[in-house]
């Protein structure tokens, strides 16, 4: 059961957790994120130290602790009945606190922030969640016991800020490690993102990556389902904020659910499908705060249901960069090189296209651009002869298994998207044809999404 910042967004909604996970008969894990927004303020926080002069890093430092310790202690308060567990609980959060205090000083005085430093400094977040949830959860009567990433198992390389599991490793620790609580009746309350390189320095699986800790624990520990709980009742066929028509989803397969999580469907992890799929574990959607509500179920085969598309998403905040020179397709492999250079500085690729070899063109995201310039100017000269960026873009994906093999789909999508009025910039298409992916200029975005979700869903 893994559970989102907002679902435990205040102490009165750990109540709420505390309610599902008591509802819940069979075994179980709980995973965690961090309260609502405490991540993005963890960022914010050591990227702001190392710009001040050292006589307010302390001032700047303290003022923050002391912002968190209030909001903890607070939730702590609503959330733990028993006086005992009440003040144990939030003496152990001082003490967490205390050792970020300390951290975020020497990145202050230092005015250094390497991605190993920060990852440790964003672990804080779900470290002191699992706290207080655990502290909820014995309060009512429930064994509990609260646990990182890396004390339960999950081993990753040390790739700082994006790091990707040992799975070799983790075959052997996750099982090992939480079997004997489970056969006690304990409850593990397992920190989100966080795991651990094998050298236990502290990595992250990547913002959102919560919910790949849970399938990972999920795969090797074979569960029944993994549930994913957050604050909408699924997936939906479209972004509901902006085409009020769109419908629940209410089942979907791992493939069809992967490309909803990759091109902007913000629900899931796009990560997290992998590890259920590779064994065949149900994923399921849920609302914390309309737990009666089905959700979405993800499985392997999905059932027919009408209409071959099922969903529409929008991926904003991405740039294209333009890559191109005549000597481009005389530079031996200059494709590999592009993506080996951008990849040594962990620049995600979100989608290429290439009408010859003498251009490329990728999108990445918007806050990867800078290093992303930086890095292609090393091969300028080299077979390479122009960069240009492309702003003001996003991407649209059509998603659906039933496209795979229909005739005639991707001219139906397309002459749509000329009905309303709007320009292809460029396109792509996945290997399992269960999507079509494009971009647009940002100011027909919302009215291609709408002309797409009325012509093939509503």
């Amino acid at each position: 059961m893994k559970f989102g910042g907002t679902s435990i967004g205040s102490g009165k909604n750990m109540v709420r957790i505390v309610r599902l996970v008591e509802e819940e008969p069979r075994q179980k894990v709980v995973v965690i994120s961090a309260m609502a927004g405490v991540t993005d303020k963890l960022d914010k926080t050591a990227n702001k130290v190392i710009n001040l002069p050292a006589s307010v890093v302390e001032e700047e430092v303290n003022r923050f602790y002391n912002d968190l310790l209030d909001q903890y202690k607070i939730a702590a308060e609503e959330a733990i009945s028993d006086k005992h567990i009440l003040k144990e609980t939030i003496e152990k959060v001082r003490e967490l606190l205390n050792e970020l205090r300390i951290t975020l000083l020497g990145v202050g005085y230092l005015e250094e922030l390497t991605p190993k430093s920060l990852d440790y400094v964003l672990s804080f977040g779900e470290r002191l969640s699992v706290l207080v949830l655990t502290g909820a959860l014995k309060s009512n009567g429930i064994p509990a016991t609260s646990l990182t990433g890396y004390e339960v198992g999950i081993i990753t390389n040390s790739m700082f800020g994006r790091a990707r599991p040992v799975h070799n490793l983790m075959n052997k620790t996750i099982k090992a490690r939480l079997d004997p609580l489970l056969s006690q009746g304990i409850i593990p309350v397992v920190t989100g993102f966080i795991a651990a390189d094998k050298n236990a320095r502290i990595t992250t699986l990547g913002r959102g990556g919560s919910d790949y800790t849970a399938s990972l624990l999920g795969r090797y520990l074979n569960v029944e389902e993994v549930q994913i709980w957050t604050d909408v009742d699924g997936i939906f066929t479209t972004d509901p904020k902006l085409v009020p028509d769109a419908r629940l989803i209410s089942e979907l397969s791992y493939v069809e659910a992967m490309d909803l999580a990759y091109f902007g469907a913000k629900v899931i992890h796009s990560n997290m499908i992998e590890p259920a799929m590779n064994a065949d574990i149900p994923v399921r959607v849920k609302n914390t705060f309309n737990p009666e509500n089905e959700g979405t179920l993800i499985v392997r085969e999905h059932k027919k249901i009408e209409g071959i598309i099922k969903a529409v998403t929008i991926m904003r905040e991405v740039r294209i960069i333009n890559l191109s020179g005549v000597g481009m397709a005389e530079t031996p492999n200059i494709a590999g090189r592009v993506f080996n250079l951008l990849g040594s500085h962990n620049i995600n690729i979100i989608m290429i296209s290439g009408s010859s070899e003498a251009n490329l063109s990728l999108v990445i995201s918007k806050k990867d651009l800078d290093k992303a310039i930086e890095s292609l100017t090393e091969l300028e000269g080299d077979g390479i002869r122009n960069i240009e960026v492309i702003e003001d873009i996003c991407i649209m994906t059509v998603v659906g298994a039933g496209m795979r093999g229909t005739r005639g789909i991707a001219a139906r999508v397309f002459s749509t998207i000329s009905q309303a009025d709007a320009n292809i910039i460029m396109i792509a298409q996945g290997s399992f044809e269960a999507n079509i992916a494009f971009v647009v200029e940002e100011n027909d975005a919302e009215r291609v999404l709408k002309a797409l979700h009325d012509k093939f869903i509503v």
